[in-house]
């Protein structure tokens, strides 16, 4: 493995090690997701510093709120590593409160969706990102009733800060959606979050359609890739990086194998799948640092909330107790 890679797998094992402090009794895929947060940020985990964030979180929000949930742990490293985070909680319940207007019973993925908002987007954007999320969020909403839910809201706003209207947001995305559907047979809730994740690049839909399931296919041939479902949404991401496919599969076998012997990384607490997910982020954020990462529409900070995005998602459905796949799929925009 090179010494890139290492360091960043080292660094998430000793951020996991420094969350378990802080979080004694927590589920492992939120803990390794606010470990993975903070080595994405380059920082190491700061109890005391963590605590400090949830006495703010407690005093300005209530018992009940959808940011002291399943995913507070989330909300606290949210603040933890933002310059002021009371002021950053101030800015996401703002947001947030624009973001669910006229939904009687928002939840979570709400309060996940004004997170990725405020830190992706200008101060002076923020009112226009919200209203438009809105309504792309509505288009999909209508034209897919029983497949579009509030899990999407993260992802949706994603493709609004790239630069897209709420009609070619919706657009892109179905044409991207109703390919994989028919033309490479993936099942409808995990082509509609590839779909709205490709739609990000604006690379050709063809280049990346191919580009998605040829990784995939490759890591696959390689005995390292994730189950079909939701969880294989994370090779979407690699859309608008520049990768050696073989090295890249490589580095994804080598930190999979690598992970395999670390502590929570076992099938009894995570799941192959679940384990592969991280591994291809952890690949993935090492691309980026070595200037991989294009920018053709989604800019390097962007691209690396949709992977926390994803986690995210994932680690909801788990949390929530819907079985993904027979195994434990994966847990991430």
């Amino acid at each position: 493995m090179k010494q890139s890679l290492q360091e960043i797998c080292e660094a998430q094992i000793r951020n996991e090690t420094a969350m378990r402090k802080v979080a004694k009794i927590e589920y492992e895929p939120v803990l390794k997701l606010c470990a993975m947060m903070h080595v994405n940020a380059g920082r190491e985990v700061n109890a005391e510093h963590i605590r400090e964030c949830s006495g703010i979180l407690k005093s300005r929000t209530g018992m009940f709120s959808n940011f002291r949930g399943t995913l507070q742990r989330v909300i606290l490293t949210k603040m933890a590593l933002a310059d002021d985070p009371a002021a950053y909680l101030d800015d996401v319940t703002d947001v947030y409160g624009k973001l669910k207007a006229d939904h009687k019973l928002p939840g979570e993925m709400f309060a996940m969706a004004a997170t990725t908002i405020v830190e992706n987007c200008p101060v002076e954007r923020r009112t226009e990102v919200v209203e438009k999320t809105r309504q792309t969020y509505a288009m999909m909403k209508k034209q897919h009733p029983f497949l579009t839910d509030e899990s999407d809201l993260s992802l949706v706003a994603l493709m609004i800060m790239a630069g897209k209207d709420p009609v070619q947001a919706a657009d892109e995305a179905e044409k991207l959606f109703q390919a994989m559907k028919h033309d490479y047979k993936i099942g409808s809730n995990t082509a509609q979050s590839a779909a709205m994740v490709l739609a990000l690049s604006d690379k050709p839909a063809e280049q990346k359609l191919e580009a998605f399931f040829g990784l995939y296919n490759a890591c696959k041939a390689a005995k390292h890739e994730t189950a079909k479902d939701k969880a294989m949404v994370i090779y979407a991401a690699f859309a608008d990086a520049d990768y050696n496919l073989n090295e890249t599969v490589a580095s994804i076998g080598e930190v999979d194998n690598w992970l395999k012997g670390q502590k929570g990384y076992g099938a009894l607490t995570l799941g192959t799948s679940e384990r592969r997910l991280f591994a291809a982020s952890m690949v993935l954020k090492d691309l980026q640092a070595g200037g991989a990462a294009a920018a053709s529409s989604a800019t390097n900070a962007i691209t690396q909330a949709i992977i926390e995005e994803l986690v995210l998602i994932l680690v909801m459905i788990i949390l929530t107790g819907i079985i993904v796949s027979t195994t434990l799929s994966n847990s991430f925009s």
